[in-house]
């Protein structure tokens, strides 16, 4: 039996998704996913018909993949299309987790990195999730001293050791489709008192390049030249001014790679 959400009791809605509760357990909610996209902190926006159904089943596949893989997330299930039932939080951490392979994107205008760069090993940064204030970085600096501390640091050092983990598997998994994943950017909340991966993991979390060679030689400081950025298959697409028909078919593709990681190990 389909879920009716019109009778449901709405958490909070957002920009991509609406959280609804349980009536049945009050320890989870369904997470719903909505046609909506949206680039530049919500400063464009429009709405496509059929996103949410592939963005939820590409955040299905790579959940239930990391799942498999020993990740602590708040997914549980999904009991039909466009909805998933995840855990409960006890209280969500106002960041965004930043991971980066090779630098690309906003890392390029503020840094001293050049595009194509390629970082070994793998740089994370710390975003406070402020859409007017346009999600500024935390220094490198004071995030070392909130983790040397004996409060919160913890939180950073596991949102970290997370992250990298959870980069490290997708970049296998994408590898295997002759993709590189070169950044994404995932969020957290506690959960029983315990650093938890939350909300969602679609075609508007990461940056996905396809391969330019046959075989491509990693091993080198910049391997811009060993990919295809303009084959890119990620938001960017939608956020350099791509048709919306372009960018559902760019989600398509990466819903049907991520279809391949149910036959993963």
């Amino acid at each position: 039996m389909a879920l009716v959400f019109d009778k449901m009791h709405v958490i909070i809605e957002g920009k991509t998704k609406i959280i609804y509760e349980n009536p049945d357990d009050p320890k989870t909610v369904f997470m719903k996913f909505k046609d909506d996209i949206t680039a530049g902190d919500g400063v464009k926006h429009d709405v496509i018909q059929g996103k949410a159904l592939v963005d939820w089943k590409t955040n299905k596949d790579i959940f239930e993949y990391l799942n498999r893989k020993g990740i602590h997330t708040h997914y549980v299930e999904s009991p039909q299309e466009c909805v998933s039932i995840v855990r409960k939080l006890d209280y969500k951490i106002d960041l965004e987790v930043v991971t980066r392979r090779v630098a690309a994107g906003s890392i390029l205008k503020w840094g001293t990195a050049v595009e194509g760069q390629r970082f070994d090993p793998l740089i994370t940064q710390f975003h406070y999730k402020d859409d007017p204030l346009h999600d500024p970085m935390l220094d490198a600096a004071y995030v070392e001293f909130i983790i040397s501390s004996k409060q919160d640091g913890h939180w950073f050092k596991e949102m970290r050791e997370i992250n990298i983990d959870v980069f490290q598997e997708l970049e296998t998994a994408f590898k295997q489709c002759r993709i590189q994943l070169i950044d994404f950017k995932l969020e957290y909340g506690l959960i029983d008192g315990k650093v938890t991966l939350i909300d969602e993991i679609s075609g508007g979390s990461f940056r996905l390049w396809p391969y330019a060679k046959e075989n491509p030689d990693f091993n080198q400081p910049n391997i811009l030249s060993e990919l295809d950025p303009k084959g890119r298959l990620d938001k960017d697409n939608y956020r350099l001014g791509e048709s919306l028909d372009q960018v559902q078919t760019k989600f398509e593709q990466i819903a049907n790679l991520t279809d391949t990681f149910k036959d993963l190990s």
